[in-house]
């Protein structure tokens, strides 16, 4: 008897339970059965996202089976996968990008590379080189690319013939780097303006040397040219005329005086001739 009754009770619990619940429903109107309508979606959406997830993780769909470079001159495509761990048969969903970049960034003559999932089944990696501008004379050789930046040792097997710059002491890149930076760009600015205006192969650069007073160019032949501060592009139009002049007397100079910032329009030139020494020869 006692047994019936409970569980009469717990009839008549039900019963007002669901009682209660079609209250709601009329009390609040169909809020209630939007919200109960939209957890069941929630929970069926996340479900299937993560049934989505477990199957492109594994499917055989996404696996890598080809990866393209473009931009290589210097660095090897079988170098950078080895640096990466890229390989056929990695999935391209859990491939981290940014990883791969920073990886294959290490090889010396890299500069930027990106990397670009092709779903289903490719990579692609584009890379942007060091462009060696000339050598930098820091301790050791370093190759110098156009931004001014010192980006690896020479080596024998690189085969560059390029023009020195000389007169900055590794010390000083490593203490103050911002610096050195901008007067390796100033020198490389010189060599630039420089073939700009000395085509010729007779005057061609051998070295930049980055001094206290300015600029000192080395020319094949040997000759030293003093360019000191300033007024490049006009220094160097005058010594072509200096150089043309001297080619024309049968004359070779030693050294070239254009650093006279006091009489900036005359050129003193040192021979290397029986006559050692002319100065105070106005430019033409």
């Amino acid at each position: 008897m006692a047994f019936g009754q409970s569980k009469n009770r717990r009839h008549q619990d039900a019963a007002q339970k669901k009682e209660a619940m079609k209250g709601a429903v009329r009390t609040h109107g169909p809020g209630v059965a939007k919200a109960i309508l939209l957890t069941g979606l929630t929970c069926a959406l996340v479900w299937g996202s993560i049934e989505l997830r477990r199957w492109a993780l594994t499917s055989p769909f996404f696996l890598l089976k080809e990866t393209s470079f473009s931009g290589l001159q210097r660095a090897g495509a079988g170098e950078l996968l080895k640096l990466s761990g890229l390989t056929v048969g990695q999935n391209l969903w859990s491939l981290d990008v940014g990883a791969l970049e920073r990886a294959m960034d290490t090889h010396p003559w890299v500069r930027q590379v990106k990397v670009r999932r092709h779903f289903p089944s490719s990579v692609s990696v584009e890379v942007t080189e060091h462009v060696p501008a000339a050598l930098a004379v820091l301790s050791d050789l370093y190759l110098l690319d156009d931004q001014g930046e010192p980006f690896k040792r020479l080596q024998p097997g690189d085969g560059l013939d390029l023009v020195l710059i000389t007169g900055v002491e590794r010390e000083a890149y490593l203490t103050d780097e911002t610096r050195t930076r901008e007067r390796l760009r100033e020198a490389l600015a010189v060599l630039e303006a420089h073939a700009a205006t000395q085509p010729g192969k007779r005057d061609r650069l051998s070295e930049v040397r980055i001094g206290a007073g300015g600029m000192v160019l080395v020319l094949a032949d040997g000759t030293e040219v003093l360019l000191g501060q300033g007024d490049t592009d006009a220094k160097l139009k005058k010594l072509a005329r200096v150089r043309e002049e001297l080619k024309t007397r049968g004359l070779s100079a030693e050294v070239i005086h254009l650093e006279n910032r006091a009489r900036p329009g005359w050129v003193a030139v040192k021979l290397s001739s029986p006559v050692s020494e002319r100065t105070g020869a106005s430019s033409r």
